[in-house]
Formats: C-alpha cells, sequence, structure tokens
C-alpha cells in the first residue's frame, strides 16, 4: 500500500508553490488568459527556487518555509504581471515609455 503513495511525497515540496501561485491567479485582474498562464508558471518556478533560499538565508523552519514558499509565488505573480504590463507598453511606444518612466524616477511632473 505504502509504494502507491510514494509518488505523493516527491511531489510535496511543490505543492505550496503551486498554491501560491494559485492564490495569486485569484486576483490576477485584467489580464489576457496567456498572461495568465505565463505569470501562474513563472510565479511557480520562483517560488520553487527562490522560496527555500530565502528560507535558508533567515534559517527558518519547515512551516516558514512553505510560508515563505506561498508568499513568494504570491507576490513573484504580481512581479511578473507588472513586468509583462511594463514590456506591452514600451512595445507600444518606446522612446514614450522611457521618458515617461524616466519623469516619475526624477519625480517631474508631466
Amino acid at each position: 500500500m505504502a509504494e502507491r503513495w510514494d509518488w505523493l511525497s516527491e511531489l510535496a515540496p511543490y505543492l505550496p508553490p503551486a498554491f501560491g501561485a494559485l492564490v495569486g491567479l485569484r486576483w490576477a485582474r485584467q489580464q489576457t488568459p496567456r498572461q495568465k498562464v505565463l505569470s501562474f508558471a513563472a510565479g511557480f518556478g520562483l517560488a520553487v527556487w527562490i522560496g527555500p533560499a530565502i528560507a535558508e538565508l533567515l534559517s527558518l523552519g519547515p512551516k516558514a518555509t512553505v510560508a515563505v514558499g506561498i508568499l513568494t509565488a504570491i507576490v513573484g505573480m504580481d512581479a511578473i504581471g507588472g513586468l509583462m504590463a511594463a514590456t506591452a507598453q514600451f512595445q507600444a511606444d518606446p522612446a514614450g515609455t522611457v521618458r515617461a518612466w524616466l519623469d516619475a524616477w526624477l519625480g517631474r511632473a508631466r
């Protein structure tokens, strides 16, 4: 009977990042289905690699590591969504986008 459930122990480390990415997907607004899939995959990937690194850097225990994985996936989805929006804006008007970013960075009003 135990052999039937061995696959679950191999899948367990990936469940918290997938859950976090799913929670982030719940609040993804104004994104096309393609953008949602890409941001889900990117948030999940960030949580798989960055989540444990953060937990190790902060010397966290197993429960906190799971929480960090979930939060990293949620924040990663938002970050990727923002990057995709910025890329679309840059693709539409490169010069105007760079000028607007510089104005915002330097605190100049348009």
